[in-house]
């Protein structure tokens, strides 16, 4: 049983070492490595050029231009030939003996269409693992419905290893840039028959300069993104328990880009701040705040605030004053 593990490449030239070592020293050996470039600017080509001609079980692809992960995943999955697939992004690293506990599991159980990686997160500052947060009610295995459902929070992890004919029934949305594959994860995880939570260890390094942390006005393609999943849901006649749930993750997002746009709105020009206000505001109006939880439910008072525009000032507000509060209460123990 071949398993294909695609690596989207960009400018990860110091990290690519540490991941390419750890996915061709798997005790499980029947694996081919597709790695893709997506025209890096650094050594990232040479480092994989070099792993090429010194195993052949690694082929390098690059992109024409520089599209994204997405784009890059697609392309190295109309060219993979295993019965099983993963990515790995080129930053992380998996255990020595992650595919095999995957493959043991396929093979015993017919009906198992994913098995996810124990996820792992390591501080790129001290190198060391940060504190696990599981969550104890979600099940060991479980339908693709129900892993959908988890996966919208991301209590289990969207990282794992998939039956290739389920993965390429879903190619990743590349119109939302790095935030089109999550979308597809989720769906891929709902048309799943069963999944079944792995022992595979997938080291997770939390990259202060990933694409996810950059103050750019791509962060906020998220907000459609999600939309775009929403409908998705929805035309499948998704349980509305997975609807409420993706709206209440929608709804922090939507608090998080307020936020962001607050605390950086002047390194945007003028039209970039058109633009990103427009987009707020059309995701504030997607939300039936009745179906939120009462918590989130109260916050907008929908009735007070019936445009996104009055609704932000009003959040403008309470951060302000949870600001001045923060800094008397830091000033009483000077």
């Amino acid at each position: 049983m071949t398993v294909s593990i695609i690596i989207a490449v960009y400018n990860a030239e110091k990290y690519l070492p540490r991941c390419l070592e750890s996915v061709l020293g798997q005790t499980y050996r029947d694996i081919e490595v597709i790695a893709v470039d997506d025209c890096s600017t650094d050594g990232s080509l040479q480092v994989l050029q070099r792993y090429a001609e010194g195993d052949s079980r690694v082929k390098v692809l690059r992109m024409e231009r520089n599209s994204g992960a997405p784009a890059a995943r697609n392309k190295a999955m109309t060219v993979s030939k295993g019965e099983l697939m993963s990515t790995v992004d080129a930053d992380d690293a998996i255990s020595p003996d992650a595919i095999e506990k995957a493959v043991k599991v396929f093979e015993a159980n017919p009906t198992v269409d994913i098995v996810t990686y124990d996820l792992v997160r390591v501080s790129t500052v001290t190198n060391k693992e940060l504190p696990q947060h599981r969550n104890p009610r979600v099940p060991k295995r479980m339908t693709g419905k129900e892993a959908c459902y988890w996966t919208i929070m991301w209590d289990i992890p969207g990282l794992d290893v998939v039956r290739t004919s389920l993965e390429k029934r879903f190619f990743a949305e590349t119109q939302y840039g790095q935030y089109g594959d999550e979308t597809t994860t989720h769906v891929v995880f709902y048309h799943a028959r069963e999944v079944v939570l792995g022992e595979g260890k997938y080291y997770y390094y939390q990259n202060p300069e990933s694409y996810t942390k950059a103050i750019s006005i791509k962060r906020f393609e998220i907000l459609e993104c999600r939309q775009s999943l929403r409908k998705q849901l929805v035309e499948l006649g998704a349980d509305e328990k997975i609807i409420r749930r993706l709206d209440r993750k929608r709804w922090g997002e939507l608090m998080s880009m307020c936020n962001l746009y607050r605390r950086y709105k002047d390194r945007f020009s003028s039209e970039e701040q058109e633009n990103l206000w427009r987009r707020m505001s059309e995701t504030y109006d997607t939300f039936r705040f009745r179906d939120l939880p009462l918590s989130l439910s109260l916050m907008p008072f929908r009735a007070m605030m019936p445009t996104f525009a009055v609704f932000y000032r009003q959040q403008m507000l309470k951060l302000k004053i949870k600001d001045y509060v923060f800094r008397f209460r830091n000033s009483l123990h000077i």
